[in-house]
């Protein structure tokens, strides 16, 4: 977040924040709001996505034994999606 604060300000950072722990209080009470993430079906996981702000979007499974969601990434969307794969 420190990025994106010296790049685009403390007022946008904190509305991005406000709009990743909305997201994040959708996901506990509805984990698989998200839609499945393309770049990643041929995952043994099923990776979803949800856009957060554009171009930003939070990537993330879902553990239904534990009950959990994990958080794996925040991708900028204009970024080559190849490197979505690697970073995963």
């Amino acid at each position: 977040m420190l990025y994106s604060e010296e790049e685009f300000g403390q007022k946008a950072l904190k509305k991005l924040q406000e709009k990743v722990w909305q997201k994040i209080a959708d996901l506990e009470k509805f984990p698989e709001i998200g839609f499945p993430e393309p770049l990643l079906s041929n995952r043994e996981e099923c990776f979803r996505a949800c856009i957060v702000q554009k171009p930003i979007k939070m990537v993330y499974h879902y553990d239904k034994d534990a009950d959990t969601v994990y958080i794996d990434n925040f991708w900028d969307m204009r970024r080559n999606p190849v490197n979505l794969k690697k970073d995963i």
